[in-house]
């Protein structure tokens, strides 16, 4: 046995036996003998737990007052106590409800109605490892959103449904079609370089969310990500932890927060059927606003022959658009003017039908949910298909008084087709349909190939692929089946202890296949540019003790310890080929040039961990968690890291008695949490190349240089918060401020030349994020038959880069070189994350512009920052109205404060399509400025020269990205149950809509939320798929 193993087992038996030392403390005495005259007085009470509908309430609490005797009610509600004496006090407690306390007395049977918990005083939340406590009883900020709340006017992945809805929580929706992976930040991003997307828990079991494959500053395709494969229906909530001190007993997996799903499980009684059906219609949103008086051609010419179509291409600047016939690329003559809607005609009308038939019920000993999900989504983008087919299994089972289980195990499968190549990729559909020239309509580069299946080639840049071409003959497929299961094993020997044993485990085969077909004028004989298959698979093996009991008059501990063993493999087999023996047979082995790469990855984390929660009378409550990880992925002298973390409340409403303070709470909270490193960064490593020279395989290495003396990642992070509840719940708030530094952040360093490396590894990076979140609402009207909840949340993340290598003031993340016309993603020291690099007018002393021989104006030798592309300002507002049997429901959410460079307006200017380019067509554009001496100067330059030039001067093209935007819409009618009859028990239906529209925006021509990257690199746009908005109707029917 290692020492290592000998440390860990050792922590955990001194926190068990410390944990059990506390509970007894000097209560030994309950194991004296009993005296004769307890003996004869001890009875069984047997009784039945209802709520206010006189339904039986299965799990409830029933314990006898300042003892340590206790049970729980079964699935029909009943329970079974024995009371030493008449004087003894029956305290029932559950979830949701009001504690309710009565005498023993001399009854045999009492029955109990529990009034809900209207205010939620009592209200119960899941916090890390699936702990269930008190919302009192936290010193850091929790926020929950519920299934139902998901599933209104809904997202095929449930990350988006966050937008607006949680407060410091900054969700970014994929302009990538159905499938397309999601960015959703807590509290900021805390990497330079590395991961900054939470940790997402599904019933216990961590998942697995790294993107499958996204595109860069040179194209590529978004292959998705891991939440996409959860079903909204399934959900029951999402709990989200926000701070260091919610997340640290996850340890450095939760050092970007965590998001903990619970799925739906069944209940005890007569089964239950419900089916939930969606059928949405899906339009694009165009915001181009081209000019549509000049047409194709250069020099202010059309085209005079097909050569001059050809090389005239996407530019419009030709001669005005007169309707007199003009040649085109194809040598078919044309009306030389506007022609149709290029967006309307490109992109399709979309569908998504979504369907999930479940089975609940059980008995008091085992209860059951089974839910089968088909959802089927035809994109917008012609030919892309999204299917998605789920299975959700729950199992709950009471194998006795002692030992009860859970078993979940969730399937999905999920199929895209025809994924939209994006950015600067060549086989990029959306590139040239949003550029095309006023007079060309879409039609005619309409199916993009010719009876030889070659592409249409529209314009002598061959790497402007025909957007039909892309969409028809392009193949961009992937397929994921995924396994997420877990099944846990709970001992409670005592009413106030438990033993728990848990197995989770998380796979998924990842398929994907890309080619560039034969036929395509930039590669005629077309190449299999991807085929990649991915096994991954992670196994968490936790045992957890609790203990949860008064262990002196008004003071209670609640104290946890357990132990994590994670292992996980993933492995990578990626071929590339081309030059293919025969036309249209993309198989590996006829091809002349093909390369194969294999990667495995394996990492392990042993853990240990312990929480100790004390509580006074339920007003003052103290916790202090600890957990230590030993990772695989760091040098052994610097492989075990610690995550320390404090927290307290004071519930200030039990010592301020008033009608109007239903609830009042102040919190505090300081965590230190971590990140440790990617697999392999620690040593160098060789590996063989597919490609051989005279049939010896070809070995590579890493441009970077190992750092043997890696940290792990560490961040730091105090939380001061408050909540309010006022009159009977009718209006409440939550408050909170946080300061959180991270540091020794590993980041890449650019290294000389001479050193044979280009790069290292180093603990340099140093950020810091400061903010306030604010939560307010209520239930301004209520009446028996009209209602209105509402809720307001605003947050507010001040970002800065403190440090970065020695000598380093700026880190280049992604952009220029490319067609994004020179923007830049910069990490810059002293200004926020993501910041937006560009080059500005070139000016003298005197803020003259300065020109060059030609009188073009010219740009900066040096880039400018322009502001971050990550919102700071976010919030959302939601209501909730009811009449009668209707209900409606929306959500308005905004973010303000970030910048946004838009590619799509820079090429605009370049290819004269924008309208500012309608200035000096007829006679040229005056330019007044000076040469690089000092001399005045002012030239006429000719139109398309001059906005040619612009186009470098990418500072032009930085917007402000603000927005407010209607976010969601449902109307739902609920039928009464006298309009169903017996074999219902409820139907409803919603008109539902998602995306509506823009209330107020800052971007011309594009939307402010686009992006074709869900990558560090935020606040670049360019030739991404187009958003949509959608409409439909929602079916929920039970049985």
């Amino acid at each position: 046995m290692t020492s290592k193993l000998r440390f860990n087992k050792a922590c955990i038996t001194a926190g068990v036996m410390l944990g059990l030392m506390l509970a007894d403390g000097a209560q030994m005495a309950f194991a004296a003998p009993m005296p004769l005259s307890s003996m004869r007085q001890q009875k069984q009470v047997r009784g039945v737990v209802r709520d206010k509908n006189g339904n039986p309430i299965p799990g409830v609490n029933v314990l006898i007052k300042n003892s340590n005797v206790g049970t729980t009610t079964g699935t029909d509600g009943k329970f079974v106590i024995t009371v030493k004496s008449p004087s003894d006090i029956l305290v029932f407690r559950f979830i949701g409800f009001l504690t309710q306390e009565v005498a023993a007395g001399d009854q045999s049977s009492i029955d109990v109605t529990l009034q809900d918990d209207v205010a939620n005083i009592n209200e119960v939340v899941v916090t890390a490892l699936g702990i269930r406590k008190e919302a009192r009883s936290n010193g850091y900020a929790v926020s929950k959103v519920q299934g139902a709340d998901m599933t209104k006017a809904r997202e095929i992945s449930v990350a988006n449904a966050l937008e607006g809805r949680v407060a410091g929580v900054n969700s970014t929706p994929p302009a990538t079609g159905p499938g397309g992976s999601s960015r959703v930040t807590i509290r900021g991003n805390s990497s330079l370089s590395g991961a900054n997307q939470p940790l997402y828990v599904v019933n216990g079991i961590p998942m697995n969310n790294a993107n499958l494959g996204s595109a860069g500053k040179w194209g590529g395709t978004d292959l998705g990500d891991g939440i996409s494969s959860v079903n909204p229906d399934d959900i029951e909530d999402m709990t989200i932890l926000k701070g260091a001190a919610a997340s640290a007993l996850y340890g450095q997996r939760g050092v970007n927060g965590v998001i903990i799903i619970t799925t739906k499980s069944g209940k005890a009684g007569k089964m239950q059927v419900e089916l939930n059906s969606n059928v949405t219609i899906d339009k694009v949103n165009n915001f181009l606003d081209f000019q549509e008086v000049y047409g194709q051609g250069l020099k202010g010419a059309k085209p005079a022959t097909v050569d001059a179509a050809l090389n005239a291409g996407l530019s419009s600047w030709g001669s005005k658009l007169d309707g007199s016939p003009t040649i085109m690329f194809d040598g078919v003559s044309r009306p030389y003017s506007k022609q149709g809607n290029h967006i309307k005609d490109f992109y399709k009308t979309g569908s998504t039908f979504s369907n999930t038939l479940s089975i609940a019920g059980g008995s008091d000993k085992t209860t059951y949910r089974v839910a089968l999900g088909d959802l089927r989504s035809n994109g917008v983008y012609p030919n892309t298909e999204y299917i998605r087919n789920n299975v959700n299994i729950d199992l709950n089972y009471k194998l006795s008084d002692k030992f009860s289980g859970q078993t979940n195990v969730i399937y999905a499968k999920e199929v895209t087709n025809n994924r939209s190549n994006l950015s600067d990729a060549p086989g990029n559909g959306n590139y040239a349909i949003a550029f095309l020239p006023a007079n060309m309509a879409a039609s005619y580069l309409a199916p993009g190939y010719d009876a030889q299946m070659n592409e249409i080639v529209y314009s002598a840049d061959k790497f402007s692929t025909n957007p039909f071409f892309a969409a028809n003959r392009f193949m961009n497929n992937t397929k994921k089946d995924r396994v997420l299961g877990v099944t846990s094993l709970r001992y409670t020997p005592l009413p106030w202890l438990f033993i728990q044993a848990r197995v989770a485990n998380d796979y998924f085969g990842f398929n994907a296949t890309s080619i560039t077909p034969t036929g395509t004028a930039y590669r005629p004989k077309g190449s299999l540019d991807l085929e990649r298959n991915r096994q991954f698979n992670e196994t968490n093996v936790d045992a957890l003790l609790g203990i949860n009991r008064e262990i002196a008059s008004k003071l209670n501990l609640n104290f946890t310890a357990g132990a994590n063993l994670l292992k996980k493999k993933d492995k990578v087999n990626d071929v590339t080929a081309s030059n293919f023996a025969f036309p249209f047979v993309y198989n590996p082995s006829t091809a002349a040039t093909k390369n194969s790469t294999i990667i495995e990855y394996n990492k392990e984390v042993q853990s240990v961990y312990g929480s100790l929660e004390l509580s006074w009378n339920s007003i003052f409550y103290l916790t202090v968690t600890d957990r230590n990880d030993w990772s695989s992925t760091l040098p052994k002298k610097n492989n075990s890291y610690n995550y320390p973390s404090v927290s307290g409340s004071y519930v200030f409403s039990e010592n301020i008695k008033t009608n109007w303070l239903s609830f009042g709470k102040i919190r505090a909270g300081y965590a230190q949490v971590g990140g440790d490193a990617e697999e392999y960064k620690t040593a160098l490593y060789y590996s063989t190349l597919g490609s051989n020279v005279n049939g010896v395989p070809i070995g590579d290495i890493d441009n970077k240089i190992p750092n043997k003396a890696l940290k792990p990642l560490k961040v730091t992070e105090l939380e001061i918060g408050a909540e309010l509840k006022l009159f009977n719940n009718r209006l409440f708030g939550d408050f909170s401020w946080y300061n959180k530094q991270a540091s020794n952040d590993i980041v890449t360093a650019t290294v000389s030349a001479g050193s044979g490396y280009n790069s290292a590894l180093v603990n340099v990076g140093k950020l810091e994020n400061k903010g306030i979140e604010l939560m307010i609402g209520g239930t301004p009207v209520k009446t028996a038959n009209f209602g209105w909840t509402t809720t307001f949340n605003f947050a507010h993340n001040k970002n800065k880069v403190i440090a970065l290598a020695e000598g380093q003031n700026s880190m280049l993340v992604e952009g220029g070189e490319s067609r994004t016309e020179d923007g830049f993603i910069n990490h810059v020291v002293g200004l926020p994350y993501s910041q937006i690099m560009v080059y500005d007018f070139k000016r003298n002393a005197k803020g003259e512009l300065i020109v060059n021989a030609s009188g073009v104006p010219q740009r900066t030798d040096a880039l400018i920052a322009q502001g971050t592309g990550v919102a700071p300002y976010t919030g959302g507002w939601s209501n909730d109205i009811s009449y009668g049997k209707f209900h409606l429901n929306f959500l308005i959410d905004f973010k303000a404060g970030g910048k946004i460079y838009s590619g799509t307006n820079a090429n605009a200017y370049a290819y004269g399509l924008h309208k500012e380019t309608l200035s000096g067509r007829e006679g040229g554009v005056v330019v007044k400025g000076v040469t690089e001496a000092g001399d005045a100067k002012t030239t006429t330059v000719a139109v398309d020269d001059y906005y040619k030039a612009l186009s470098d001067i990418s500072v032009l093209y930085v917007y402000k990205s603000d927005f407010i935007k209607f976010r969601s819409l449902s109307l739902t009618y609920d039928f009464t149950k006298k309009a169903l009859g017996n074999r219902l028990n409820g139907v409803s239906v919603s008109l539902v809509g998602r995306n509506l529209f823009y209330i107020k925006k800052s971007t011309p021509n594009i939307d402010p939320e686009s992006n074709y990257s869900n990558s560090n690199a935020q606040g670049l746009e360019y030739a991404g798929l187009p958003t949509t908005r959608s409409f439909g109707v929602n079916l929920n029917v039970k049985f």
